[in-house]
């Protein structure tokens, strides 16, 4: 009953996730309950971070046997992704404006295909994939197993959202990038 709970448990945090990133609800709460984007953006980071911390203390509390022996090389994969994934989101973050990003500052949100954004249109989604595979490897049970899952299932929906509201914004501009640049894995040649 754990693991349903587990997975029903990341639903509701994705559902609320890209919920909450729509501009029909951040007009709602600007409009008519006057609330400064800024501070909708700070709370909104609040909450997913929260949110996804509780997501993984749960997940951690569940027992489970290990599907294979985590120890010597599966032990240093498991770092190595997290840390690879740990980078690539730290160079989104020289791209993208921490402060902006956070609602610590006003966004000014312009159309940015600099840096890693050169390689990969989706930079932090591409960390989350080796975070997640080298969080399985370094806990690699089934609850840990259920939470990839359920994050892997949900990256594809977080990209076609983000990509439409990307498209609806900056328009072909948008489109001929996304013609040149790969979603989240660069190409190798």
């Amino acid at each position: 009953m754990e693991l349903v709970i587990l997975a029903l448990a990341w639903m509701i945090y994705f559902l609320l996730h890209s919920l909450l990133a729509t501009a029909g609800i951040k007009n709602f709460f600007s409009r008519k309950l006057g609330v400064n984007f800024r501070y909708y953006r700070l709370a909104y980071v609040i909450f997913s971070t929260v949110g996804l911390l509780l997501l993984l203390f749960m997940n951690a509390n569940i027992p489970s046997r290990l599907f294979i022996n985590n120890e010597g090389v599966i032990r240093y994969l498991s770092l190595v992704f997290a840390a690879l994934g740990v980078i690539i989101i730290k160079g989104a973050f020289r791209t993208y404006d921490f402060g902006s990003f956070i609602g610590m500052k006003e966004e000014d949100d312009p159309f940015l295909t600099a840096g890693i954004l050169g390689s990969v249109r989706h930079p932090i989604y591409s960390g989350t994939i080796l975070i997640v595979i080298g969080y399985w490897l370094f806990s690699p049970n089934l609850p840990t197993l259920i939470s990839a899952l359920c994050t892997f299932a949900y990256l594809p929906i977080g990209i076609y959202l983000e990509e439409k509201k990307l498209i609806e914004k900056f328009g072909e501009r948008y489109l001929e990038y996304k013609r040149k640049v790969p979603a989240v894995f660069p190409k190798l040649f």
